[in-house]
């Protein structure tokens, strides 16, 4: 009976590890292309500070932490685009805060929440049914937008003035975006915990890019890594009985890892290539 109820929850684990992973995917090429690599470990601790909320509020944690991390993201981009700074300037300043605000509100709740463990470091078999439909529901959000507004968002990561001139709403587009990247990073932490969050939606299009040249490639690219890292850090996990996070990104990054080293071959390649034929 036990074998059977753990393999259920596997069974989870492994449908939000693919909705992840195609979430990371789309998300996390714009992400790496517009130099806000820095933004998952601050959304991600904006979202320790909504949970430690809801459960001093005796409330679910999770739609607290979604509210916190949206009204955060778009904060860091408020702040970004009218004090003519960069996302990683505000995200420096705020996630610190972030960080002891959750810290505080955890000290004024009564008792010892064992469950602050799991979000910090990620629990696979806490996991339940509302959260398996809350990834879905952001996977449809973000496969929307892909499809919708990729284009737009293009023209803005590589030439934002080109993309004003084309009549694109920049700053609707990159609220909306931001919006977006504040729910991805939620499902994240819901699942590797706040720690260890920003590296799944960075580390797969990072990879990628190392082994792609092409937009459209990179972002296939990334889903394609993002779910064979995720799926075998669960397996790993599973096997030797292990805590799913730590895991996962043990193989996040050692595909990262073999991408730098394999684009570095590719470079040599294709130096030796080009000096031969002259």
């Amino acid at each position: 009976m036990f074998e059977f109820f753990t393999l259920f929850f596997i069974q989870r684990a492994l449908l939000i590890g693919a909705v992840i992973a195609i979430v990371s995917g789309f998300i996390g090429p714009f992400i790496l292309y517009r130099k806000m690599s820095f933004i998952g470990v601050g959304i991600s601790h904006g979202t320790f500070a909504g949970i430690a909320l809801g459960i001093l509020l005796g409330v679910s944690p999770l739609p607290v932490a979604i509210i916190f991390a949206i009204g955060l993201g778009i904060f860091i981009g408020f702040t970004s685009r009218t004090g003519k700074i960069s996302e990683d300037v505000s995200i420096g300043i705020l996630f610190s805060f972030a960080m002891a605000l959750g810290i505080f509100l955890i000290s004024l709740s009564s008792g010892y929440h064992t469950d602050i463990m799991g979000y910090l470091f990620g629990d696979i078999l806490a996991i339940s049914n509302n959260d398996l439909y809350l990834a879905i529901g952001v996977l449809g959000s973000v496969v929307l937008w892909y499809i919708l507004r990729s284009r737009q968002m293009k023209y803005m990561t590589f030439d934002e003035d080109f993309a004003k001139i084309a009549g694109v709403p920049v700053g609707i587009d990159y609220y909306i975006f931001m919006a977006l990247i504040s729910l991805a990073i939620v499902v994240i932490v819901n699942f590797v915990g706040v720690i260890l969050a920003s590296s799944i939606i960075i580390a797969p299009a990072a990879s990628a890019k190392s082994l792609a040249k092409r937009f459209s490639s990179i972002v296939i690219l990334s889903i394609v890594l993002a779910e064979v890292t995720i799926f075998s850090g669960i397996i790993f996990s599973y096997s030797l009985n292990i805590s799913s996070g730590p895991s996962i990104v043990f193989f996040v990054t050692f595909v990262f890892l073999l991408s730098l080293l394999a684009g570095k071959i590719k470079f040599i390649k294709y130096t030796k290539r080009n000096s031969n034929s002259e």
